[in-house]
């Protein structure tokens, strides 16, 4: 049979119960393809690592880092190999550098450079399921390497081009992308098919379902693949690929981020974000003319890594909490007046701490406590709940 790649995320082997569910799933999957398993670590696992490490130490070397942080996966991959041979079903596990994951030489987000097959090649040839960490691999130096966040993502689609353009599935704790967060809006329009491009959007604008970095990969290679909940395994999912698309302007998707905005006084602006842009990811950003007063957007959860680095460089700064990031996704948004007035009617110009606008994306800045109001109006005026759409 054809091999398949199955990646199962945190949410889906957090518990020894939801790893055995997971093994049923794949058991299940054997009549159809030969499954070849990736897996993130269970839960919040990475999370945890992360706080074990800065309580050690502020400022841990990259590559003892990636060493603590590569334990997750492993942890998940000997677990589920396990539960696997619980039900009959022959498996072997493999951590990213066993399995020929070969990385650039960089640590904490590494890129992959190409994957040796052979020894999931052998393991499918002797009737096994392999179970592939994620998130990891080994560099040309030989060191264990991290691929970022979302790289268990990241590690599937690689996979799956590097078979042959294989089916891949990846498996959430929903079940498929919908057009709002379908956990604080339950109501959301679901997707049976999606484009790649709507989705890259959503991804990096803080749509939890699927990292930008696999997305796009998946793109550049035309590989299709289907979002789906390991919970619900039999409800279907979205289909994701190349998709041809009228030129008329429509919204597909709202997304939210909580972010901090950081207001810089000082040197060197456009260097600084530079600077800044290469440590964490900053959403949004402006400065004046001089280029001496730079304000940053950074999500929430990079806060304290987005303080250190200023706090380093000696910079006068500021910083405001409670904001959040709306943005507006779908194709011609940047450029359709009648999305803008609509957006700016719900919201109100007096609202927006910041606006950015591109093709495909109309991003707005405000308070926190008005989000979840203002997410629920757009969705009403541009019909983006129940009714799923092809």
């Amino acid at each position: 049979m054809k091999p398949c790649v199955l990646k199962f995320g945190g949410s889906s082997v957090a518990t020894p119960e939801r790893i055995k569910a997971v093994a049923e799933i794949i058991k299940d999957k054997r009549e159809t393809c030969d499954p070849v398993v990736v897996v993130s670590a269970m839960g919040k696992t990475t999370d945890e690592l992360l706080t074990l490490a800065y309580s050690i130490s502020q400022n841990p070397p990259p590559r003892e880092l990636d060493m603590l942080l590569s334990v997750g996966e492993r942890i998940s991959m000997a677990l589920l190999s396990m539960a696997l041979h619980d039900l009959g079903v022959e498996a072997v596990s493999f951590t990213g550098s066993q399995v020929g994951i070969i990385t650039e030489n960089k640590f904490n987000r590494a890129r992959v450079l190409e994957i040796k097959l052979y020894r999931i090649t052998e393991a499918l040839e002797e009737g096994k399921v392999p179970v592939v960490a994620g998130f990891q691999g080994v560099s040309l130096s030989k060191e264990i390497t991290t691929l970022g966040r979302g790289g268990s993502d990241l590690t599937a689609v690689a996979l799956a081009i590097s078979l042959g353009n294989v089916p891949c599935e990846i498996y959430t704790d929903v079940p498929g992308v919908f057009a709002l967060d379908p956990r604080r809006f339950p109501k959301a329009r679901r997707y049976r098919r999606l484009d790649y491009a709507v989705l890259s959007e959503m991804a990096s604008s803080g749509a939890k379902v699927m990292h930008a970095r696999a997305v796009n990969l998946a793109a550049k290679y035309e590989l299709p693949f289907l979002i789906l909940s390991s919970y619900e395994p039999d409800r279907g999912g979205t289909l994701v690929e190349k998709r041809e698309h009228l030129e008329s302007p429509g919204v597909k998707a709202i997304t939210t981020d909580s972010v901090v905005m950081y207001d810089v006084e000082g040197r060197e602006g456009v260097p600084l974000l530079a600077k800044v842009m290469g440590e964490v990811r900053v959403l949004n950003f402006s400065h004046d003319s001089t280029g001496r007063h730079l304000v940053l957007f950074v999500p929430e959860e990079e806060r304290d890594k987005a303080l250190k680095i200023l706090s380093d460089l000696n910079l006068r700064f500021s910083i405001r909490e409670g904001l959040s990031v709306i943005c507006v996704i779908g194709w011609g948004v940047g450029t359709s007046p009648e999305i803008h007035e609509t957006v700016f009617s719900v919201v109100g110009w007096e609202h927006i701490f910041m606006m950015s606008v591109s093709d495909m994306k109309m991003c707005l800045v405000v308070s926190r406590d008005r989000e979840e109001v203002i997410v629920d109006r757009l969705a009403k005026k541009f019909g983006l709940y129940e009714s799923p759409e092809g």
